[in-house]
């Protein structure tokens, strides 16, 4: 646990592409059917981030049935309430507009995070129809209410939900995958029309176990990654946010902020599996791999450009195949303060004196690369601000990892 007596700093997180979200989760138990309860969730003791080194896409799944306690604490995980009534997500306004429809071999359910229960919604085995790109156990279906959120805060929203997903579903030796599709694939499920689907998740136990090394071959004038004191499962019962922004970043932390929005892992991955050759994984998920963000450091010292790992820069993709060295440094863009004008761009004053604004800003160019499937329109925004959204949880659980405060700011 952490020290109480640690002098508590903080600093922010201003995003181009920011969120908002809605009170509980929007469902009727009444129209719904039965409520069942979950059990309490598991107290998962991995290290927060060694849940962040080993976070991979897992396509193929044994029939090994995922237990009751399994699913509680992912469900909880992916947007739960903490024991003071908090979430384990961050809200816009109180509000929070995502929906988690949990396929089962029985019937389609509604996970309900106020009474930690699944709500019937349709009889019925959809597990194939909704998840046909991957077959597992569990599919979990990734909606957002239409009348609480646009697609791109909705898709960002479930970006924060589909990251803490993968996370502690990891912790746990199962598996999971991002997959996204237009039109959603849970349409056939028949939602309500006000909810809009977005992501599949299909959820299971590997097929090929875990398998993972640890071989930084760190190149930076950045400290080598560090493993903070608390786990996953502390992490996320005291995630804390702050809109009041002092103090000083070492070193040593601005590294850890910057690495867990984007950056490359420490472990390479031996499990040599089927449908997934990446050997030095990312520490979020990005549709097709393309990796579209650029990440931007802003201090009292300038503009500065996050270069996750300069060996894969003029590669096709922005992933690692076999192992390579993490080359990873700041490029200075601007010099200069120039944090006051990002707090007035946001029309909030207190992140003027934060020390230190990362802002992710989405490159066009990156969504359409040369012979690849164009990623750039409106309708895939949504995908991208969930990339966004998940860079954005890592970076408030890292910071309640190493008892610092962060917030996510509008512009």
């Amino acid at each position: 646990m952490l020290n109480g007596s640690w002098v508590r700093k903080v600093f922010c997180i201003v995003f181009c592409v920011v969120f908002c979200s809605t009170m509980f989760l929007p469902f009727a138990i009444a129209e719904s059917g039965d409520e069942y309860l979950l059990p309490p969730p598991l107290s998962v003791e991995m290290k927060l981030e060694e849940s962040m080194f080993r976070r991979m896409s897992v396509r193929d799944f044994t029939n090994d049935t995922v237990t009751d306690e399994e699913l509680s604490t992912i469900l909880w995980a992916a947007c739960g309430f903490q024991s003071d009534g908090d979430r384990t997500i961050p809200g816009i306004n109180t509000s929070f507009a995502g929906i988690i429809y949990v396929l089962k071999e029985d019937a389609a359910y509604i996970y309900n995070p106020v009474n930690h229960s699944l709500v019937f919604f349709k009889a019925g085995d959809w597990r194939d129809e909704v998840g046909w790109q991957y077959v597992a156990p569990i599919q979990l279906g990734l909606c957002y209410d239409t009348t609480l959120a646009d697609s791109c805060f909705g898709g960002a929203e479930l970006g924060q939900i589909g990251q803490n997903i993968q996370l502690m579903a990891n912790a746990l030796g199962l598996g999971t995958v991002v997959c996204g599709q237009i039109p959603p694939a849970i349409e056939p499920l028949g939602i309500p029309e006000n909810q809009e689907g977005m992501i599949v998740m299909p959820l299971g136990h590997p097929i090929s176990a875990y398998d993972f090394r640890n071989r930084p071959l760190w190149f930076s004038t950045f400290p080598r990654l560090k493993t903070s004191p608390i786990s996953l499962s502390t992490a996320l019962e005291t995630r804390n946010e702050s809109t009041s922004f002092n103090g000083t970043l070492s070193k040593a932390e601005i590294s850890q902020f910057l690495w867990c929005t984007y950056g490359f892992s420490p472990y390479v991955d031996r499990s040599d599996q089927e449908r997934n050759s990446i050997i030095r994984h990312r520490a979020v998920p990005s549709a097709h791999g393309y990796y579209p963000f650029k990440m931007y450091a802003v201090t009292e010292n300038g503009v500065f450009y996050y270069q996750p790992n300069l060996l894969v820069k003029f590669n096709r993709y922005q992933v690692d195949f076999i192992g390579l060295p993490i080359v990873t440094y700041l490029f200075k863009k601007v010099s200069g303060d120039h944090r006051q004008e990002i707090a007035e761009a946001s029309g909030q004053p207190s992140i003027a004196t934060a020390p230190l604004i990362i802002l992710p800003v989405l490159a066009i160019e990156m969504t359409r690369p040369p012979g690849k499937d164009d990623l750039s329109g409106e309708e895939d925004r949504r995908f991208w601000y969930f990339e966004a959204g998940a860079a954005a949880k890592n970076v408030l659980l890292e910071a309640t990892a190493w008892n610092l405060s962060a917030a996510l700011i509008l512009p």
